[in-house]
Order: structure tokens, then C-alpha cells, then sequence
């Protein structure tokens, strides 16, 4: 029988954790004319509709967010930080773990077929046809293009289906985030918790996601999973 390797994106495959990307910038609300608790209030108010893809450019949920508020759309600021997004975006996929890629190799060496499931608007994976992930991945399932979002079992029985595995034979591998951890073990997956990228952040990002993660195998390195997944599979 196929088994199957499926990996979460942000903080599991790749990171936005990068000292040189960390510069100070004025806040989309004060370049938008918003009150930052408006901003913050609008933003998290279109997240289903950014991750389904039903709100497909930032651009887009800029605007919405100005007219929610009574404000006229700074269409010239409103391009910049369009651009400005892409960029940002783009980043990770340019700067990736090299040990990262290695380790997907050696898991498809070893027979495994890989996926991805990852909760994202358009902009965030613009870059993705150019990564080198692009070639390691198998069966990349992007919330936006499917219309579905973890935690929902749906998006993890369409991956594995996509992949040809039944979800008894597909281990799901993440940072947490979403909940994503107990999605997977609903669906019927196995699930493995990865913190060699939140580790490093410098705000607690492995306590916030513990309490719906530290039920499942950690793995701190991302060069010990290939083990790690042998022997839950042995």
C-alpha cells in the first residue's frame, strides 16, 4: 500500500523568521488612514473569505477593509503595499533550509509520496511554481484554489485522495497552527508537531500552539523525521 508524507507550509516547510526581514515599517492601518483596531478588527473579519480565496489579491481585502470603515481606498499606497506583499512573500521560497530539501528527498528516495496542505490567500504562494518545492512536492493543496481550510477533514481525505493513500496511510506533519494537528487526527491521519522552525522565533510561538499540539510526537529537527516517520509506520 502507498503511504504518504504531508506537509504543512508556513513554519513547517518553510519560514518567515529572518533577521534581515524583520525591519520596522509603519502599520498597514496607519498607511491606510485606519485606527489599528479597526484595521485589526477588518483584517480578522475577512480571513475565511482571504483563505478560500473568494478575496483573491491583498489589494482586494485593502480596499474592503477602507470602505468598511468609511475611508476612501489610497489606491497609489494601497499598489505599493501590493508590491510590497508579493515581495515579502516571495522571500521564503527564495531562502529556503537547504536541510529541508534534503530531507524530502530522502523521504521520496524511501518511497514515500509527499504532500502539502496549507492555509493561504493567492498572494502568499505566487512564488510557488519557482520554489524548489514546487518539484519535491507531489500533491500541493492550497486552501484558496480548493475553497476549503484546516482544520475541516475534508481538505486533509482530498489530499490523500490526490495523493492515491487512503488517510490510514498518510502522516501529517505541522507547526500546529489552525489547529491543523487535531484536523489531521480527525480525518483519520497520523500527525507529527514540528518545531524546528517555531523554536527559533523570539516570542512563544511553541506555547501558543501547545495546547492543541504537545499530544502528538515533537520533532526538533527536521533531519530526524525520516526516522521518526519509519518507525510510526514499522
Amino acid at each position: 500500500m502507498s503511504q504518504a508524507i504531508i506537509f504543512d507550509l508556513y513554519e513547517t516547510l518553510i519560514t518567515e523568521n529572518h533577521p534581515e526581514w524583520h525591519v520596522e515599517a509603519p502599520a498597514p492601518g496607519e498607511r491606510l488612514g485606519l485606527a489599528q483596531e479597526d484595521c485589526e478588527r477588518e483584517w480578522s473579519a475577512r480571513y475565511q473569505a482571504r483563505m478560500t480565496g473568494k478575496l483573491r489579491h491583498y489589494s482586494d481585502v485593502l480596499r474592503e477593509m477602507c470602505c468598511a470603515c468609511q475611508i476612501v481606498p489610497p489606491e497609489e499606497e494601497i499598489a505599493l503595499m501590493q508590491a510590497e506583499r508579493l515581495a515579502a512573500k516571495a522571500r521564503p521560497f527564495e531562502r529556503m533550509d537547504s536541510l529541508v530539501v534534503q530531507t524530502l528527498h530522502v523521504l521520496k528516495e524511501a518511497g514515500y509520496r509527499i504532500g502539502l496542505i496549507t492555509n493561504c490567500a493567492y498572494d502568499e504562494i505566487a512564488a510557488w511554481d519557482s520554489s524548489e518545492l514546487s518539484v519535491q512536492v507531489d500533491v500541493p493543496i492550497f486552501s484558496c484554489v480548493e475553497g476549503l481550510i484546516k482544520p475541516d477533514s475534508a481538505i486533509y481525505e482530498l489530499a490523500c485522495d490526490r495523493l492515491g493513500v487512503d488517510v490510514s496511510a498518510a502522516i501529517f506533519v505541522g507547526d500546529g497552527g489552525s489547529d491543523e494537528l487535531r484536523g489531521a487526527d480527525a480525518a483519520g491521519l497520523k500527525a507529527i508537531w514540528a518545531t524546528w522552525f517555531i523554536e527559533t522565533w523570539p516570542w512563544d510561538w511553541v506555547g501558543n500552539v501547545a495546547k492543541t499540539s504537545d499530544g502528538f510526537p515533537r520533532c526538533r529537527r527536521i533531519c530526524d523525521l525520516p526516522a521518526l516517520v519509519d518507525g510510526m509506520y514499522s
